[in-house]
């Protein structure tokens, strides 16, 4: 009985840990019941854990009667301290272009003087990355801003932040032979790789009007299926084909989805207020940015 009161307590200090570690001073602080009623705990347990960090002088409240208890003082490393792990994990695309290389060193540079660690976990396939954060290997995953509508709507997950255009990719094309110029047709053959969200709905926006076959494609096996026949066309990031300088022509794709596609999104999962308090404040937009520009123009050397 006392080890699972133990435990109790535990989680309930982890808990207010995150909770103060993101409140500022002066901000009202919830009631014990409402901190209960958070965590599922009793008032004995909460109380207790309350006591223990103001007993380690990791926070300092004060009570202003029926107006409430407020935050006056907070010592961050001491809260930290309480936290199973002080590392934070994210999940983005393999760095395979310059603006993911400039994008993960963007993550690295904003996060490289804060009180939390970022590690970055490189995982292709919005799915995947998607099934990762469900099962808690990662805090919060990178995708596109188009992705990010769709997760949102049929996920439970939370919009963290949403980066400008061409911070996930310059821009999304049609890749297929060198010497065909008429991309869509019926009757042609589409790959798709169904482990990106953005492939799917990218295709499925430009086949609307016609009536062509689409075929399951690897994502890196596109170009070689387009060279031997098997799929006449595919949606691909056009900083790849050119990087790589891939035996492939490309084409524009007119579409308003496009440009919602070259954003960078942060996801994190519904509820999980910490995490999304934490990266809003850390992941400075303005600073990954300028970073990833200073990346992909060659000025810096990429961090990752």
């Amino acid at each position: 009985m006392r080890e699972i009161q133990y435990q109790k307590k535990g989680i309930a200090l982890i808990y207010l840990a995150k909770k103060f570690f993101t409140l500022g001073i002066g901000d009202k602080i919830p009631t014990v019941d409402e901190l209960c009623s958070e965590t599922n705990t009793s008032r004995g347990t909460m109380q207790g854990a309350l006591e223990t960090l103001k007993a380690d002088k990791a926070i300092v409240t004060v009570s202003k009667g029926h107006m409430g208890t407020y935050l006056v003082d907070q010592d961050q490393d001491k809260l930290l301290n309480y936290l199973d792990d002080r590392n934070i994990v994210c999940a983005m695309p393999l760095p395979y272009t310059k603006y993911y290389e400039g994008l993960s060193t963007g993550f690295y540079k904003s996060f490289e003087d804060k009180k939390l660690n970022l590690n970055l976990a490189y995982v292709n396939g919005s799915i995947n990355r998607l099934n990762g954060l469900k099962s808690n290997r990662y805090d919060f995953i990178v995708t596109s801003g188009l992705t990010a509508d769709y997760l949102v709507k049929n996920n439970d997950v939370d919009l963290v932040s949403l980066l400008p255009q061409k911070t996930y990719v310059s821009e999304h094309v049609i890749v297929h032979k060198k010497d065909r110029n008429d991309f869509i047709y019926d009757g042609m053959s589409i790959g798709v790789d169904s482990y990106s969200i953005d492939y799917k709905l990218l295709t499925q926006e430009i086949v609307k009007n016609h009536d062509v076959k689409m075929i399951e494609t690897p994502y890196n096996q596109i170009v070689q299926r387009i060279e031997n026949g098997s799929i006449d066309a595919a949606i691909w990031n056009r900083d790849e084909v050119e990087e790589k300088n891939y035996p492939v022509s490309y084409s524009s794709i007119d579409s308003d989805l496009i440009k919602k596609s070259s954003s960078a999104a942060l996801l994190c999962k519904k509820g999980n207020t910490f995490i999304k308090e934490i990266v809003q404040r850390y992941a400075d937009i303005d600073k990954i940015t300028s970073v990833q520009k200073a990346v992909i123009s060659g000025e810096i050397l990429p961090e990752y």
